[in-house]
């Protein structure tokens, strides 16, 4: 596998059911505290083709984690073939989606964890760096779609943080497009780790809805994990994705050397391996307090999941 330095952290905050949560009794929660922005995308496109598709301002009190969500909808279909995070200092992660016919104004709230579209895009974290797809993949926006990016914010130090979050990408003209992807988190979405547990494996499966084919993978679990296992079961055949040990600061999105095709029925197997050295119990969740055990699959054509979760 070619290695990616592309930190996927963001890969959390992901709800059961996938359909967008009304954030209306989170607006005036006080936390974060967020300054109003209209979230418009600059006009001005830079030499290379990069520009600030998807951003907004936050501020976040001293030893405290939260949730603000960017809305922006495109007047055009656009295809991304780069993705490149905007994350300063606070940003714990984003999830970047889409939503349609949705109900709320662009601009920028306060929202929650499960604040997301039904199809996800695009994530990202701390340290993330550029991701480039494949020739001829590129990730779908169509015309009239609200981008959806939720910022998870988690302020570990003794002052007050502000920053600027988002999303700049490189679009490409359709007519270069052979393949539109997207993401999907396959995991377990039920589980606990006991107190003073070692070597805790999880395990959790996915299984597609239709013929797709995985091109990349990263893994996604919090500071407790320590090790996971991606494979593709296709026709009754393993194919071994991803095997590596894990890092909360430094995780990885790989290039697989030959696409893995799917039909219909066959499936994603994620094991993920855990030490909890405390006194309590861990339990599955979107704080990084809590665990998640995620592989993240990005593939074409997209996999008809209702959701973008799959854990069964």
């Amino acid at each position: 596998m070619k290695k990616l330095p592309f930190a996927l952290i963001a890969l959390l905050a992901c709800g059961d059911d996938g359909m967008v949560t009304d954030d209306s009794s989170s607006r005036d929660i006080g936390t974060p505290d967020v300054d109003a922005g209209s979230g418009e995308v600059d006009s001005f496109v830079p030499p290379d083709g990069r520009y600030e598709i998807v951003g907004g301002d936050w501020s976040m009190p001293a030893g405290e984690e939260g949730y603000v969500c960017v809305r922006q909808t495109v007047p055009e279909s656009v295809f991304v073939r780069a993705f490149y995070p905007i994350a300063p200092e606070g940003t714990h992660h984003t999830v970047v989606t889409l939503e349609y016919d949705s109900a709320w104004p662009d601009g920028t709230a306060n929202c929650a964890a499960f604040t997301n579209g039904p199809d996800m895009i695009y994530g990202s974290g701390v340290g993330t760096e550029p991701l480039e797809l494949p020739e001829g993949v590129a990730v779908e926006i169509p015309a009239g779609a609200q981008i959806l990016l939720n910022l998870h914010l988690f302020n570990v130090g003794s002052a007050e943080l502000t920053g600027h979050s988002g999303i700049e990408v490189v679009a490409v003209d359709e007519s270069e497009v052979s393949d539109v992807a997207q993401v999907l988190l396959a995991g377990n979405e039920s589980f606990s780790i006991p107190p003073m547990a070692g070597d805790h494996w999880v395990e959790g499966n996915c299984t597609a809805r239709a013929d797709t084919t995985i091109f990349a993978v990263s893994p996604h679990m919090h500071q407790f994990g320590d090790y996971m296992e991606i494979r593709a079961v296709a026709g009754g055949t393993e194919t071994l994705l991803l095997e590596d040990t894990y890092s909360f600061d430094d995780q990885q999105f790989s290039l697989l050397d030959a696409p893995v095709a799917l039909a219909e029925g066959d499936s994603i197997n994620v094991r993920c391996r855990y030490q909890n050295p405390t006194s309590s119990t861990v339990t599955f969740g979107d704080s990084s307090l809590q665990e998640m055990c995620y592989g993240a699959i990005f593939s074409y054509p997209p996999l008809p999941n209702g959701s973008i979760t799959c854990s069964r």
